[in-house]
């Protein structure tokens, strides 16, 4: 079990549960479809952060949502050391800045006080439920490491104000990933944001009670402290060990 953690690359992949697959697998491909978006996704995720006053836009998974807003940022970007790699920190905290922060944290899996303006939910669905109190711009979120759908690329862009260019696209040209989004909605329908905490989470506790390593608050991941898993350190010491390929699904 541990040398196959070891062997892993950094990179965080998360397989999809099999009755989840069960759930999606006869989704049937929309090729001229020309549909009017709507989502649910507000309400799935309101038992752990409220979004119902801001603008919701899909994207192909949180690193395309990310791009947009990178891209067209003008203010400086800070985040904790160790955060999401795909973020470049520029300028600084001092002048007009905004805070970029994952929660729970890419770091370690662990949830953390809500300070950033940029706030990226990646691991949300992967923990038991908790409150995120937030006075965000612009809010992330996708079911590639929660669900491990990753590579279907669902993912949703919050926004307090419209953005015109992403009004046009979606709900004008109605141009989004129509697969993507009903995969996305039939998750979401059929599994509460808990459920996969719920599934794996006496699993986690029973490997890192055997590999002595300390379960994060997302159950596919742990920390350590221990030299093995060095080359999985983020932030000092603390080491972000992948579980997901160690389960029994």
């Amino acid at each position: 079990m541990k040398e196959a953690i070891l062997n892993l690359s950094t990179a965080i992949r998360t397989p999809v549960l099999p009755e989840v697959k069960d759930t999606i697998k006869h989704i049937p491909i929309d090729y001229d479809g020309v549909v009017k978006y709507s989502t649910n996704i507000c309400e799935w995720l309101k038992p752990v952060i409220d979004l119902s006053n801001y603008h919701v836009y899909p994207r192909n998974g949180i690193t395309e949502g990310l791009d947009w807003w990178y891209n067209q940022e003008s203010r400086s970007v800070y985040m904790d050391n160790g955060d999401y790699q795909w973020i470049n920190p520029r300028g600084n905290m001092y002048d007009e800045s905004v805070k970029y922060q994952s929660i729970p944290s890419s770091i370690d899996g662990n949830w953390r006080a809500t300070t950033g303006e940029i706030l990226d939910l990646a691991y949300v669905g992967s923990t038991s439920i908790q409150k995120i109190d937030h006075d965000a711009d612009i809010v992330f979120y996708s079911l590639s490491k929660s669900f491990g759908v990753r590579n279907i690329r669902t993912g949703w862009i919050f926004t307090r104000m419209p953005d015109a260019r992403l009004e046009a696209l979606t709900h004008s040209a109605k141009y989004y990933n129509y697969y993507a989004h009903s995969v996305a909605e039939n998750i979401i329908s059929n599994y509460d944001i808990d459920y996969v905490h719920r599934r794996l989470h006496s699993q986690q506790v029973d490997v890192c009670k055997k590999l002595d390593i300390i379960a994060s608050d997302s159950v596919w991941l742990a920390t350590s402290t221990h030299d093995d898993y060095s080359k999985f350190r983020r932030n000092g010491n603390v080491a972000r060990v992948c579980l997901a390929g160690v389960y029994e699904l």
